[in-house]
C-alpha cells in the first residue's frame, strides 16, 4: 500500500508588526504644484489631471505647467533649482 503525504498550505508564522501611516501636516495655506510635461502625446493632460485630483487633499493656489522641448532632454540644474524654489510639489512622468 502507498503512503500519501498531505501538505497543509497554511503557513504558521508570527504576524508582521502593524504598519501605521506617517503623520501628515494639515496644510492651511494654498500650495503651488508644478507639472513637468515631457512633450509626449497626452502627457500634459494626464499629469494636469493628476494635479487637479489633489484638490481633495490639498489647498491648491495654482498648477504651473513646465514643458520640456523633448522627452529625451533632461532638466538642467538651473531649471531644477527654479522649479524647486517656486513649487511645493512637482509632478513629472517617466517612460511610455
Amino acid at each position: 500500500m502507498s503512503k500519501i503525504d498531505v501538505l497543509s498550505p497554511i503557513y504558521e508564522a508570527e504576524q508582521p508588526p502593524k504598519v501605521l501611516m506617517a503623520n501628515r501636516l494639515t496644510l492651511i495655506e494654498p500650495v503651488t504644484i508644478t507639472v513637468i510635461e515631457n512633450s509626449k502625446p497626452h502627457a500634459k493632460e494626464l499629469l494636469s489631471y493628476m494635479a487637479e485630483g489633489l484638490h481633495e487633499r490639498l489647498p491648491i493656489a495654482e498648477v504651473v505647467i513646465h514643458s520640456k522641448s523633448s522627452a529625451g532632454k533632461p532638466i538642467d540644474a538651473d531649471e531644477a533649482e527654479m522649479l524647486a524654489a517656486r513649487s511645493h510639489l512637482v509632478i513629472s512622468g517617466l517612460g511610455d
